[in-house]
C-alpha cells in the first residue's frame, strides 16, 4: 500500500493519533495488577525507529504522552510526570539499542528492555518523590517480571505493523 502525504507533519499527526488511541484503549484493558499497562503505543514508536525515522518516532512518542495525559485527565499531574519521564528514558533506550545494534538485536529485545527501563524509571521517581527506600530485592524483581510479557506483546504488535507493506511518500 502506498500512502502519499504532502508533509511529514501529516505522518506524525496520523501516527501520533493512532498511538494515542492505543494508549487510551489500554485504560479499558483490565489487568490483574493495578497501574500496570502493556504499552501498545510503543509499537508505533518501534515501527518508526526500525524505519530509521528517528525524529518522527520521537515526536510521535511525545505527542502521544501529552495527548494521553490530556484525555485521561492527568496532564501535568504526578502520574503524567512519571509517564513523561518513563517515556523519555524508554525512548532513549529504544533509540540507542536500534542505532547501535541495528541488525544484531530483535524488536522483542528492544521492546522488553524499553518496558523494563520505563517501569524502573517510574519506580525510581516514585521512591525519590515519596521518600521510600529503594527495595531492590522484591520490587525490582516484580517490575522486571511484569515488564517482560508487556514488552513481548508490544513487540508482537510492532512486528505485525512492520510486516504490513506500507510505503509513506512525501509529495513535494
Amino acid at each position: 500500500m502506498k500512502i502519499v502525504y504532502s508533509s511529514r507533519v501529516y505522518i506524525i499527526a496520523v501516527f501520533a493519533a493512532l498511538a494515542s488511541m492505543l494508549q487510551l484503549l489500554e485504560i479499558f484493558i483490565i489487568l490483574p495488577i493495578p497501574f500496570v499497562k502493556i504499552g501498545l503505543a510503543n509499537a508505533i514508536t518501534l515501527y518508526f525507529l526500525k524505519k530509521r525515522e528517528y525524529v518522527s518516532a520521537f515526536f510521535i512518542n511525545m505527542i502521544r504522552i501529552f495527548v494521553g495525559g490530556f484525555f485521561s485527565a492527568k496532564l501535568f499531574s504526578l502520574p503524567f510526570l512519571f509517564s513523561l519521564s518513563g517515556g523519555i528514558i524508554s525512548f532513549a533506550i529504544m533509540y540507542f539499542l536500534i542505532v547501535l545494534f541495528r541488525d544484531r538485536i530483535s524488536i522483542t529485545a528492544v521492546s522488553v528492555l524499553s518496558a523494563i527501563s520505563f517501569n524502573l524509571t517510574q519506580y525510581f521517581l516514585f521512591s525519590k518523590i515519596f521518600g521510600t527506600g529503594l527495595e531492590y530485592d522484591t520490587t525490582v524483581s516484580i517490575i522486571v517480571l511484569l515488564s517482560i510479557p508487556a514488552g513481548v506483546i508490544t513487540a508482537i504488535v510492532a512486528n505485525g505493523i512492520l510486516n504490513i507493506k506500507m510505503d509513506m511518500v512525501i509529495k513535494n
